[in-house]
């Protein structure tokens, strides 16, 4: 299969992934991070790198194809349908033979590809599932161009879902106060995000959307929240993800009214 290091494939190997090997290439970013568990924003394109060296292959649209040293990653049709998005790596070789590059690497490719809040969502989901210390996250976002590293002052280890990440990221870069992972006036819980002073919005991932056991216990959560005097609003993960040009308009108009700058009134 390669010419770089024989791999032997199991039955569950990810068929895409093995194409990809085929081709001379391996998977980054937004790809391989949602192979080494991370949660993952949703996205097009197969995001994929190789070191600087050029390749030619009749699938790879009938010409040679070369790393691009543009900030913008190159996009490579295959078919019709499928998008390699191509990353343009500092290197001569491979950095190792595995089939699928470390973590550090991954997150740096895609500081540099993606828009920040969802490469912000990978490096707190990595921190957050204990892939990455804060420590290590730090020392990746130090090796990246100045122009970045400022990007990435606002990373945090206790976001619980990349659906917190992208909703606390977008209120903050609008200036709305936030709070993460707020206690619960018991002093036993947290919230996701408490706005101002009694506006309490949380987050739920994909992950435990259909779960019985979760749904009962968040409800649990809003009727004390609400018997406090906090609001209390709950996201989807469509609503983040596939719907966000309504939830925004939304979000918006409730914190126009600025009620959330109020105490809670129990």
């Amino acid at each position: 299969m390669s010419t770089v290091a024989p791999w032997y494939l199991r039955a569950g190997a990810p068929p895409g992934i093995v194409a990809l090997l085929e081709l001379g290439l391996r998977p980054t970013c937004l790809d391989a991070a949602s192979l080494h568990g991370i949660w993952t924003p949703v996205h097009g394109g197969t995001h994929v790198f190789r070191p600087r060296r050029p390749l030619t292959d009749p699938t790879l649209t009938g010409r040679t194809a070369y790393p691009v040293r543009r900030r913008k990653s190159e996009i490579i049709t295959l078919g019709r349908k499928e998008q390699l998005i191509l990353h343009g790596p500092h290197l001569t070789a491979w950095p190792n033979h595995d089939p699928v590059p470390d973590l550090d690497m991954v997150l740096a490719h895609a500081a540099r590809c993606l828009p920040v809040e969802k490469a912000a969502v990978l490096f707190e989901s990595a921190m957050h599932r204990g892939k990455l210390t804060p420590r290590a996250v730090e020392q990746i976002v130090a090796s990246l161009p100045v122009r970045l590293r400022r990007r990435f002052a606002r990373l945090r280890s206790d976001a619980e879902s990349g659906t917190e990440t992208l909703v606390r990221w977008w209120l903050e870069s609008r200036r709305f106060p936030v709070t993460p992972q707020a206690r619960f006036p018991d002093g036993l819980r947290r919230m996701d995000l408490l706005v101002g002073r009694s506006w309490v919005i949380e987050c739920d991932s994909r992950e435990f959307h259909d779960d019985p056991l979760s749904y009962a216990k968040d409800r649990a959560r809003d009727l004390y929240l609400t018997s406090r005097g906090f609001r209390v609003t709950r996201l989807s993960w469509e609503q983040v993800s596939l719907d966000w040009e309504s939830t925004e308009k939304m979000l918006l108009g409730i914190l126009r009214r600025g009620d959330h700058l109020d105490a809670p009134r129990p």
